[in-house]
């Protein structure tokens, strides 16, 4: 396994989520805005094997990690709907 931002993966799934009950752009760009702002709000969670994805998996479902991620994809949603990157 190569080593991978496991963050990116959580935030990529929640974000999908997230898109799919609300009224906004969802765009390929708009997308990777959201994606890229979420990102910069949360701490990175590098992993090279299987076992640490699982792990780091599991840590994202405790409380305190769970609201983080949702306020981040929150914040990122709000400030590309705010303002999008249109041509």
């Amino acid at each position: 396994m190569a080593t991978v931002n496991v963050m990116e993966n959580l935030v990529m799934e929640k974000l999908a989520e997230r898109l799919a009950v609300m009224d906004c752009c969802k765009c390929d760009r708009c997308i990777n805005d959201m994606l890229a702002v979420a990102l910069n709000e949360l701490q990175p969670k590098y992993v090279n094997t299987r076992k640490g994805e699982l792990f780091t998996r599991i840590d994202a479902t405790k409380q305190q990690n769970a609201i983080d991620l949702d306020v981040a994809i929150t914040k990122a949603i709000e400030t590309v709907t705010a303002a999008p990157h249109k041509d």
